[in-house]
């Protein structure tokens, strides 16, 4: 009988670390949570998660890990792209129908990050949010891609009575109740707006883009001068939500 091929290698242990840290997104993974995860000793995952971390596979988020760059960098070529393929029309109708830029957005570990923009002739700034991340708890779109984890997964990250240090003095979720509280009216209303929490001067409104599993895979969110969009934040928000809806039509149907 030939020899079975041994697959405990090196290289098959390091995925089961990231398959571990991918399953339990977007929290980050501490050497005892994946040690528990994979039925390792903390030291190999030590081990591990620094050749992770060197090579971008992993990044450091706090006092764990979340999924790295140059796995996201991936990404872009396969699901988010599918996304982006999926969304551009939808967007760019919004784009008109609007006259402000309109983002795509995902979850990055406990941030939310920018992967597609769609600008009217006015949209110099677009260009600048492609790539950058913004804390989750205090933006609309991060907020709405919270709204897909439940209460629990939420409480983890920022626990019920714990202030969240980094809160701006006009953010509205300055605990973990505070913002389950918000996520719990996003549920329920489809959609999420802020009034000048993230940035002075600037309003925003998102709405969530569902697989065909409905879970929360992405976020459309359009930002703009307070003075100029504020009175349109309700009928912007309900408008992005039927475009979100064909968006998932179209993902659904791609699968």
């Amino acid at each position: 009988m030939p020899n079975m091929p041994v697959r405990n290698n090196g290289l098959e242990r390091d995925l089961e670390i990231i398959e571990a840290v991918a399953a339990a997104s977007p929290i980050p993974q501490r050497n005892g949570d994946l040690a528990i995860a994979t039925k390792r000793e903390k030291s190999q995952i030590s081990r591990a998660i620094s050749r992770l971390l060197d090579n971008g596979l992993l990044l450091r988020q706090g006092a764990g890990v979340i999924v790295g760059p140059r796995l996201y960098a991936i990404a872009r070529y396969t699901f988010e792209a599918q996304l982006v393929t999926a969304a551009r029309g939808e967007m760019h109708g919004l784009v008109h129908k609007l006259g402000e830029t309109v983002h795509l957005t995902v979850l990055q570990g406990l941030e939310v990050v920018t992967i597609h923009s769609e600008s009217p002739a006015h949209g110099f700034r677009a260009l600048s949010w492609m790539g950058v991340t913004a804390p989750s708890y205090m933006t609309s779109s991060g907020r709405v891609l919270l709204s897909g984890l439940d209460n629990d997964q939420i409480e983890r990250i920022y626990p019920a009575k714990k202030k969240i240090e980094s809160a701006p003095p006009l953010c509205l979720t300055k605990t973990g109740e505070e913002l389950i509280r918000v996520i719990e009216k996003i549920r329920h209303d489809g959609y999420s707006t802020v009034i000048e929490e993230f940035e002075p001067g600037l309003v925003g409104a998102s709405v969530p883009v569902r697989d065909f599993n409905g879970s929360i895979v992405a976020a459309i969110n359009v930002a703009a001068p307070k003075a100029r969009f504020e009175p349109h934040l309700i009928p912007a928000a309900k408008e992005m939500k039927k475009a979100a809806d064909r968006i998932t039509h179209s993902l659904i149907a791609s699968n």
